[in-house]
């Protein structure tokens, strides 16, 4: 029996698909993608001490990534919840970090 050979090619096709500031409208969204199969991840965007101190309260987002195959079918998702369409800015550009 052959050995199972391994490439060292990491595959990075994440998209950060949406920014969300308010919680509640993230759960929704969450909860529309696992229950339609949609794996994503959260990156929560850092405001910085001087903008929480003296801004005129910043709030922190958060952007939920996925994968880019998945991308029609979140977008879908989203046309169909008319109380989360005007709160969630679309971003639909590559993830320019490697987490690892």
């Amino acid at each position: 029996m052959a050995a199972l050979t391994f490439a060292n090619v990491k595959v990075h096709n994440e998209i950060e698909f949406c920014r969300v500031s308010n919680l509640e409208i993230k759960q929704k969204i969450e909860r529309a993608f696992l229950s339609n199969r949609i794996s994503y991840y959260e990156r929560w965007e850092d405001v910085s001490l001087f903008k929480r101190m003296f801004g005129d309260g910043e709030k922190q987002n958060c952007i939920i990534c996925i994968n880019s195959m998945q991308k029609d079918k979140a977008e879908a998702l989203i046309e169909e919840m008319p109380e989360v369409r005007g709160q969630v800015e679309l971003l639909c550009r590559r993830v320019d970090k490697t987490f690892f």
